[in-house]
């Protein structure tokens, strides 16, 4: 007898085909059996008429590793149908820890917003973290990569220069035992210190690592705004040079100077892949951006780590060349009414939420890159920000190419926990966003492309080879929802709303969501990549 079977659902499999009437029938945690009017017998029946069922949605940008100890359910992620996330991104992660970094670590991740557990880092590498956020409890399936910036900094700490042949070295080493212990590979994030102090042939290095491993390296670039082209440039030569697979994370164009360049983006990578190199990217389906508002300060005022970064905010003697840099960041990130704060965490700055730098300027009687450099010093470094700087047309160009999958850029929250904090609406509606407002509305794409670019797709560039797809023998992470109202209902003004129309998810055959509802099922586990050996 199976354990479950979905009867009558409108069957959207993750290759792209077309969709077609189907039952499924699962047996424990994987698909038994897949066809029309199908005659077994099932423990439980779950009726999918009007209701469309497709494999559970695989986020492979996110970054719910910075809420996971406060939020285990991952709710805002659960109610877009996600069942798999891949966290780790952007050179972030909470692995690996040299012996006596851990609080270098957890101040450096401050500044990013990740949340520590109680008793705060007690790990040192993939295996023992995995087994933290196992106790934790997971209702969706977790599959770390590895951050460069906690690499970097296990082997050299936040130095601003090139690492020595010893510390390259060690980077390869930790790299490589990371990768055996099950990591799905390394990301980087190049706007960020020390991320940002790494040259390319140390990024080569470390690829070549991944290569070896058949792992994969993302990357959120070097540039996204006025280096754009070059930093993609960039990206393309460690995937040539390597051989591994790379992954370009949320593909855009910051600026109004690259407005309208979101065609040529696409073409350069396709021009790359004609060219015998593995490149791919994602995409959330929004205008505007979300990260640390300290991406605006200079790299060179991070070395050395936080404290370093805010005894230089103090120093009358660079408050002129801070300014000066900061201003023009702000600039190329269309100027200080397009970025507003989100994250502010002491008492007498938490009304400031929702509010643009534009207005601190006026309220403080100050410049913006003044109201910027206090509000850093006041919250000691951690602030988010939102930053309108999109063309919508660049969105919808890039997320009509059917090689960019889909990733929320978000991390799981709880709308009542979290109702007082701003954030971007992507936490909620990312998913939802792109099959109501993209598919069902503006008809951008079919239905059956978009949800192979949230499947199928990032399956296959994680590596990944029993999820994302429904046939027989695969793991049984599926979703169902009504495709006449599924979306998102988070704003930027007012984010804390789930998603509508996810009427059932299933994570290794167990509901997580019931008829809309959530179970208390916790059957996430973390995910290693095949071929983990310790």
């Amino acid at each position: 007898m199976y354990s479950y079977l979905i009867r009558g659902a409108t069957l959207v499999d993750g290759s792209g085909g077309p969709p077609w009437q189907s039952d499924v029938a699962l047996s424990g945690d994987r698909i038994g059996v897949v066809g029309p009017n199908l005659s077994v017998q099932a423990e439980q029946v779950i009726e999918g008429d009007g209701l469309v069922l497709s494999p559970g949605f695989i986020d492979i940008h996110g970054h719910s590793d910075m809420t996971l100890f406060r939020h285990p359910l991952l709710e805002s992620k659960l109610y877009q149908g996600i069942t798999t996330e891949v966290t780790g991104n952007c050179g972030l992660g909470f692995f690996p820890v040299r012996h006596g970094g851990e609080e270098e670590l957890a101040r450096y991740l401050n500044i990013h917003d990740f949340s520590l557990p109680t008793g705060g880092i007690t790990w040192h590498d993939f295996s023992g973290y995995a087994e933290r956020i196992t106790a934790c409890g997971l209702a969706v399936n977790v599959a770390p990569l590895v951050g460069h910036a906690p690499l970097r900094m296990a082997a050299m700490g936040m130095a601003d220069r090139p690492p020595t042949a010893a510390e390259r070295e060690q980077m390869e080493l930790l790299l490589a035992e990371t990768l055996k212990q099950g990591a799905w590979g390394m990301s980087t994030g190049l706007i960020y210190p020390p991320g940002s102090y790494a040259l390319t042939d140390e990024l080569i290095a470390l690829a070549r690592v991944i290569h070896r491993h058949g792992a994969l390296y993302t990357s959120h670039i070097r540039s996204e705004s006025e280096g754009l082209m070059t930093a993609i440039g960039e990206a393309i030569a460690i995937g040539a040079a390597s051989g591994a697979r790379v992954q370009v994370s949320h593909l855009k164009a910051l600026g109004s100077a690259n407005f309208g360049r979101g065609r040529e983006l696409l073409e350069k990578l396709a021009a790359a892949r004609g060219d015998g190199i593995d490149i791919g990217a994602d995409q959330y389906p929004y205008d505007a951006s979300a990260t640390t508002l300290t991406a605006v300060i200079p790299a060179w005022a991070h070395a050395g780590g936080v404290e370093c970064l805010l005894e230089r905010l103090a120093d009358p003697a660079l408050r002129t060349e801070l300014q000066s840099e900061i201003n023009s960041e702000i600039a190329r990130r269309e100027g200080a009414d397009g970025i507003m704060i989100t994250g502010c965490h002491s008492e007498q700055n938490r009304e400031l939420s929702g509010k643009t730098v534009a207005h601190l300027a006026l309220l403080w009687n100050c410049s913006p890159a003044e109201a910027v450099i206090r509000l850093i010093r006041e919250e000691e470094g951690n602030v988010g920000a939102i930053f309108f700087s999109m063309a919508e047309q660049d969105v919808r160009t890039i997320l009509a190419d059917p090689l960019v999958a889909v990733g929320s850029d978000g991390h799981g929250l709880h709308p009542e926990l979290n109702g007082a904090e701003g954030t971007h609406p992507r936490s909620y509606g990312t998913f939802p966003r792109v099959l109501g407002h993209y598919v069902r509305e503006e008809k951008i794409l079919p239905l059956a492309s978009a949800i192979h670019k949230m499947t199928l797709l990032p399956a296959r560039r994680l590596g990944c080879t029993d999820r994302g797809f429904i046939a027989p023998g695969y793991v049984a992470d599926l979703v169902l929802f009504d495709p006449d109202t599924i979306g998102d209902t988070a704003t930027y003004a007012d984010p804390h709303h789930l998603a509508t129309g996810v009427r059932h998810l299933l994570v290794g055959g167990r509901p997580v969501l019931a008829d809309g509802i959530l179970t208390g099922e916790l059957p996430g586990r973390v995910l290693k990549k095949p071929g983990a050996v310790i």
